[in-house]
């Protein structure tokens, strides 16, 4: 039997994160439900660009987001993680401040700027001086009730963003997209990746022990290259491990050539890629190929083929995968997931 068959070892989950991954799907659909009456103000009709301002996981349902609607939005759709708002914004933007705590000093910082441009803002957040500046400031405000770490509140950040698409027509996502993409992800886990599923066949678990002690190099593409970045964050947030995270085809014209050294990183690296029926046929011939190139040095490859019809299934299996993979990586390495004492630290040294 693996050690993480053993019910004892979740006691060391002392927060409930196995709690909060297992029900990303279903609180996509509550938080659907719950942002159906978040306000639209009349000038985001016009905007000619879109701007998601926020850091960590705050940031990440604007990743996915900014994903979704590269299909179909006539406007650019991005998202900013520092203090400071692109040249181009002006009163002709929407810009987003999504910042779980409300207190993030980036996003503060990025709420100022967009406020002196006269851009159009709304903010999503549970409270703090986000919420107090945008009070006063007659700024709309969709506050997240959701009681949890920022990236385990994902679904929260990224549905009002959906609602926002759809009433702009920049999203196609609507309610049957939601309410499918959300049971199918709650249809995988409890199947699947659970923690009662035992070793034998559960993926996740099979996969965090190969890959610990060990840097995860997680590659995506196209609309998964975001899942990608958040695959490489919950392993370092919950797994307590560090990981990198690149994209395709990007990653042919500049990493594969460090695998002239590829055995010495053999010792320590795996290479993990997130694929799609959805990718260009080139996009996906590519991953055939560096995956080879990798293989031949010795370095561990660790495919994942991510089902569903929809980029959104896509978005949240590929997240489920990623989350519960850092979570087992957080049991092996004998540590809470939900503690971040390296942020907690870090933030107490800038604000002395």
């Amino acid at each position: 039997m693996s050690v993480l068959d053993d019910p004892e070892l979740l006691k060391l989950d002392r927060s409930g994160m196995f709690g909060r991954i297992r029900n990303l799907g279903t609180e996509l659909i509550r938080a659907w439900d719950e942002s159906e009456s978040i306000e639209l103000p009349p000038a985001a009709m016009k905007a000619n660009s879109v701007i998601i301002a926020g850091m960590g996981g705050s940031a990440t349902g604007g990743d996915y987001f900014a994903a979704l609607c590269a299909g179909t939005s006539e406007i650019p759709v991005s998202v900013v993680r520092g203090y400071a708002l692109p040249n181009y914004v002006s009163d002709r933007s929407l810009v987003i401040l999504s910042s779980y705590s409300g207190n993030t000093e980036e996003s503060l910082s990025c709420y100022d700027d967009a406020w002196r441009r006269g851009a159009t803002i709304i903010a999503a957040t549970t409270g703090g001086k986000l919420a107090e500046r945008a009070r006063a400031d007659g700024v709309p405000i969709h506050t997240i009730t959701y009681q949890a770490a920022p990236r385990a509140a994902i679904a929260h950040s990224l549905a009002p963003l959906l609602r926002l698409g759809l009433e702009m027509g920049i999203s196609a996502i609507d309610a049957d997209q939601v309410r499918a993409a959300g049971a199918l992800h709650h249809e995988w886990v409890v199947r699947d990746l659970d923690p009662g599923i035992p070793h034998g066949r559960n993926g996740a678990k099979k996969l965090a022990e190969d890959l610990q002690g060990r840097i995860p190099l997680v590659i995506g593409a196209e609309h998964l290259a975001s899942a990608a970045s958040r695959f490489k964050n919950q392993v370092a947030e919950n797994g307590k491990q560090l990981g990198a995270a690149d994209v395709l085809p990007e990653a042919d014209h500049n990493l594969i050539v460090g695998l002239g050294t590829g055995a010495v990183a053999a010792r320590s690296l795996s290479l993990i890629t997130l694929e799609s029926e959805v990718y260009d046929t080139r996009t996906r011939k590519r991953f055939d190929v560096t995956t080879s190139q990798f293989a031949e040095t010795g370095i561990p490859v660790h495919r994942f083929q991510c089902g569903g019809s929809t980029i959104l299934d896509q978005l949240l299996l590929a997240t489920a995968w990623g989350d519960y993979v850092s979570c087992y990586l957080a049991l092996l390495n004998g540590v809470d997931p939900s503690p971040v004492p390296q942020i907690d630290r870090l933030k107490a040294a800038l604000a002395s």
